[in-house]
């Protein structure tokens, strides 16, 4: 069949016409009707469903503007600081590090609520009683100053106005540009610590790496309770590493071990790159001996029983953490001066005693076999060692004369390696000092090999051991 040209020439300009429109829907942006799909259910709003331990650290999920979740207890705070009693412990652990010839520098971070404060929805605006909240945070980082501690001062970064968010949208963590920003402020309060001039120097850079995706904790628990879902965040991922590596341009560098060590929180893990920013502000090493998941003394207590710390402890010791935790808590305490004194490792043993355990109760130590002393519990600790390095929790009874009983249950993180060792000092406070030590039983752990030993050892705490040997000759 033929075609006339007449034909053919209105058949091409009707294709052109054709693709002509098709581009230039391609071209059209698209338009979507969008409907907020994802605000918070009512069982969000109900403290009774938070039933886990994880889940109650977010007591209650609140929306807020642009996508944000706040907790309406902890990122909405007023009260910060601990008790008397909490600050005496304090003072007590600073001591004891500077007997060591370390200095202790608090991270206390700032809440979302003070930091973020403009995210909230106008009604929870209104509500948050800001100022209150700043007041006694600015207090608190003055009475652990007054304790002797190096405190930076992060209130200046409260109610902050920048293009790059401090914290993430819909998780508790800083973002690495949180993080940066409070490296810098905590730099500035370390140069100020005497002794820091003869650390050796070294120059570091930071990169951006590429970018990370954060699901977040509060979305994680908002999908739990109500089933919903939110995008997840992107933000800059940095690294630091020294300028050369080789060592031409570090600056009166050397292999000796960092005089600087890090420990805390999740803030303070590799993805956040905080260690690494305190690396480039300080012109120093920082080791970084902080981990994921260990809570305010996860850290701190591996950190302190490592040969590492015992045979050359740093001289500047950062912690970090947040005012979720319990400052006052006495079974931290506890551990951690057990654990800075280092057990009853070179202290000669009061009692002490290898078994292998039995499914149930384990008696372990006994006051009077050969002759009944006096071990005070204001003037002893424990030294726990079992046999298999992975277990990492201790369930035990103390027993006293008169009776009385103390029941401990001591936990490591499943986030890291550990030895196997727990060391905690007997009671101290008013009713329990006095108490004359009686046993430990030991429960055996659960699932643990048939042939798991214990090794146990009571010893004087650090003081006047002619105290102790009186008392003795005197019982």
């Amino acid at each position: 069949m033929t075609v006339s040209p007449l034909k053919s020439l209105a058949l091409a300009v009707a294709c052109a016409a054709s693709a002509g429109a098709l581009q230039a829907q391609e071209r059209q942006a698209p338009h979507y009707q969008v409907q907020d799909c994802c605000s918070l259910c009512p069982a969000a709003h109900d403290a009774s469903l938070y039933t886990t331990n994880y889940m109650k650290n977010f007591i209650t999920l609140m929306d807020a503007e642009e996508g944000w979740l706040f907790r309406s207890v902890e990122d909405l705070r007023t009260e910060f600081g601990t008790s008397e009693v909490g600050y005496q412990r304090l003072k007590e652990l600073r001591d004891g590090l500077k007997q060591r010839g370390v200095e202790l520098v608090v991270v206390y971070q700032p809440t979302r609520g003070l930091v973020n404060r403009s995210k909230l929805k106008p009604a929870d605006y209104q509500r948050f009683d800001y100022d209150k909240a700043l007041a006694n945070y600015r207090q608190a980082l003055a009475r652990f100053e007054q304790l002797g501690i190096w405190v930076p001062d992060l209130s200046g970064l409260t109610d902050e106005d920048s293009d790059q968010e401090f914290y993430f949208r819909r998780d508790q963590h800083w973002t690495p540009y949180g993080a940066e920003r409070t490296a810098r402020l905590v730099a500035e309060t370390v140069k100020r610590i005497p002794g820091f001039e003869d650390i050796p120097r070294k120059e570091f850079v930071t990169e951006r790496i590429g970018l990370m995706g954060k699901t977040g904790t509060m979305q994680n628990v908002a999908s739990q309770l109500c089933g919903t879902g939110y995008a997840v965040q992107y933000v800059d991922q940095f690294v630091t590493e020294p300028k050369d590596a080789s060592g031409g341009d570090a600056l009166f560098g050397d292999d000796s071990s960092p005089q600087i060590t890090l420990i805390g929180t999740s803030h303070s893990g590799k993805n956040y790159n905080f260690g690494g920013f305190l690396e480039e502000y300080l012109g120093t090493d920082v080791l970084n001996a902080a981990f994921p998941g260990g809570g305010l003394e996860g850290a701190m207590l591996e950190y302190l029983a490592s040969e590492s710390f015992q045979t050359d402890p740093p001289k500047i010791l950062i912690w970090e953490f947040s005012p979720l935790y319990d400052l006052a808590s006495d079974k931290i305490h506890r551990q951690l001066m057990a654990t800075l004194n280092n057990g009853c490792s070179g202290t000669p043993a009061r009692l002490s005693a290898k078994t292998r355990l039995r499914p149930g109760s384990n008696e372990v130590l006994v006051n009077g076999e050969n002759k009944l002393m006096t071990l005070a519990g204001n003037r002893h600790q424990l030294d726990i060692r079992f046999s298999d390095p992975s277990v990492k929790r201790v369930d035990a009874t103390i027993w006293y004369l008169t009776g009385r009983r103390e029941q401990i249950k001591l936990e490591k993180p499943d986030t890291v390696d550990t030895d196997g060792r727990f060391a905690i000092e007997l009671r101290n406070e008013a009713g329990w000092g006095e108490q004359n030590f009686f046993a430990l039983e030991i429960e055996k752990p659960e699932d643990s090999a048939e042939d798991l030993e214990v090794e146990a050892a009571l010893c004087q705490r650090p003081g006047d051991a002619a105290q102790v040997a009186q008392r003795d000759e005197a019982s």
